[in-house]
């Protein structure tokens, strides 16, 4: 099992429950695939480089994983179903 990084920009216009409740989806499909959420790093409302669907803004979230790279492919799939995510990026430490 190798570590990794997810990054996750969320919609910054949602409700906080909404985007516990996506975070929690997220976090659940990552551990029924098996992986180990070492550390979760909120960076709150941060003002992005370039738009991304006519939002300036966006909610980080950046979540340190121990995991298999078999789920990634996935896990991407599932990521993108969720509306509240306007980007997501894995990237292996």
């Amino acid at each position: 099992m190798a570590k990794y990084e997810l990054m996750l920009i969320l919609n910054p216009s949602i409700t906080e429950a909404e985007r516990n409740n996506s975070l929690e989806n997220i976090k659940k499909a990552l551990e029924e695939s098996g992986a180990k959420i070492e550390k979760e790093d909120i960076w709150w409302d941060k003002k992005m480089a370039y738009k991304i669907d006519s939002f300036d803004r966006g909610f980080y979230v950046l979540l340190n994983l121990e995991m298999d790279w078999k789920f990634i492919a996935n896990l991407t799939k599932l990521i993108n179903l969720d509306l509240n995510v306007l980007r997501h990026m894995f990237v292996k430490k």
